[in-house]
């Protein structure tokens, strides 16, 4: 846990294949729980490359997840492979149903093939 009023990035299992190009997803802890999240539009930013032997072949895809607070909500989003193609999108308030999202999208990408 970290020390009182401190600022310390969330935990989130991200498998394999995934590399993260953004890590903003923090909070302040007091009292041993949490009481404030970073509220920025850029708070985490992951990338599932194809791997340079995969490009070009069916169901092979670049993929990237964006998660953002803006105003009043956390945003996810799933893009293939940039803000042109949006895949899918999650809103909600709380930052825990956030992460468990993105843990299973990071897992199975609600996307056709992707791997």
């Amino acid at each position: 846990m970290p020390a009182e009023g401190v600022w310390a990035l969330l935990p989130f299992r991200v498998p394999s294949g995934w590399w993260v190009r953004h890590n903003g997803l923090s909070a302040r802890f007091v009292d041993g729980r949490m009481v404030e999240v970073n509220d920025s539009e850029d708070l985490l930013w992951l990338q599932q490359p194809v791997p340079p032997e995969r490009r070009g072949r069916d169901g092979w895809r670049e993929l990237t997840v964006d998660l953002g607070w803006y105003r009043d909500h956390f945003r996810l989003v799933l893009l293939e492979p940039d803000w042109d193609h949006v895949v899918a999108s999650f809103d909600t308030i709380d930052v825990h149903e956030a992460i468990a999202v993105l843990e299973v999208w990071l897992e199975r990408p609600p996307v056709g093939n992707a791997v």
